[in-house]
């Protein structure tokens, strides 16, 4: 197994489509057919293993501005690399035995993955190749600076395809008043360009939104882009949680976050969204804990601190300030 997975990296890193001679998919299972595509007038392919070349009756068609080849290697023909050729053009691709499984992870060039202990590293046309037994697998990526964990279940003989791609919800606030609005933004990481983003918004009923004044910029491959919605509690609000939904149908992407409707706040939550300045509660702005805000809250030790409903003592002022004294 090892032997097979070095022999996969060298047959990635081996292979340059693009040069004259192409090849469906770097990983092959023995049962299957090899499918490659060269230029019109190319010399004919040739296969070699291990340095010895290996004779093949090819199925030779035109497609297109191309030609393709297509050829059954005999049972005798083993795992491992191989190397096709036509001219000065190769490719370097792996054979694996059908007891094995593939997964095609399709992300942002760039990426770092890891699929069971497997490291990759998304080529330029953002692809990674794994080769795995059948069975349930843990992925783990970086992208973009983000990380991101998925399952992955591979079957024998079978190629299961994987896109990669990361949206991650958040909130201004955990914790939101009845008649007030919150921030929702999506950090989103997308595996292709798109000049537009569609998105869809899903709040419970009642609530309502509306998008981060602004022109938003074009979602660009592997680069991090947020997107953010004013959303409106009503009066009405109930206490209890509840869930705020962002679906993406470009991506076929869903996140969904949860918020806490309730009619106190905790200090905390009080003091990093106070607008000085005004003498109100900001709950859309990003919560901070500044000196500003400390020297406020420290006027009120011993009083009641407004929206929570109790005493604000000296020992949640002084946690507040270790806070503010860690930094961001």
């Amino acid at each position: 197994m090892n032997r097979l997975l070095l022999a996969l990296g060298v047959a990635i890193g081996v292979g340059a489509g693009g040069m004259g001679l192409d090849v469906a998919c770097p990983v092959f299972f023995l049962s299957e057919p090899l499918v490659l595509w060269t230029a019109r007038g190319a010399d004919p392919v040739r296969l070699v293993h291990s340095g010895e070349t290996w004779e093949v009756a090819w199925r030779c068609a035109p497609e297109g501005e191309r030609m393709r080849w297509e050829a059954d290697l005999p049972s005798a023909a083993p795992a491992g690399v191989w190397i096709a050729c036509t001219g000065s053009a190769c490719y370097a691709f792996l054979r694996v035995p059908d007891e094995m499984g593939v997964a095609e992870v399709r992300t942002s060039r760039g990426a770092a993955l890891d699929l069971s202990g497997q490291a990759r590293v998304a080529d330029a046309s953002g692809r990674a190749f794994f080769i795995l037994a059948p069975g349930d697998h843990e992925l783990a990526a970086e992208v973009g600076g983000e990380e991101v964990r998925r399952s992955v279940h591979i079957e024998p003989a079978t190629r299961t395809a994987v896109t990669l791609v990361l949206a991650s919800p958040e909130t201004s606030t955990s914790v939101v008043l009845p008649g007030y609005r919150l921030t929702l933004s999506v950090r989103l990481i997308s595996p292709r360009d798109l000049p537009t983003l569609n998105a869809e918004v899903e709040l419970p009923a009642g609530w309502s939104y509306a998008p981060d004044p602004g022109v938003p910029d074009p979602v660009v491959d592997g680069r991090l882009t947020i997107r953010s919605w004013h959303v409106s509690v009503p009066p009405t609000a109930s206490p209890g949680e509840y869930a705020l939904a962002v679906s993406f149908p470009d991506l076929e992407l869903e996140a969904q976050v949860h918020v806490s409707v309730a009619h106190h706040l905790p200090a905390e939550v009080v003091v990093c969204h106070w607008d000085v300045t005004g003498e109100q509660l900001d709950l859309a702005a990003p919560c901070a804990i500044t000196y500003e805000r400390l020297r406020w809250a420290a006027t009120l030790v011993g009083q009641e601190l407004p929206f929570t409903g109790r005493v604000f003592t000296r020992s949640e002022l002084e946690a507040l300030a270790a806070e503010w004294e860690k930094g961001p």
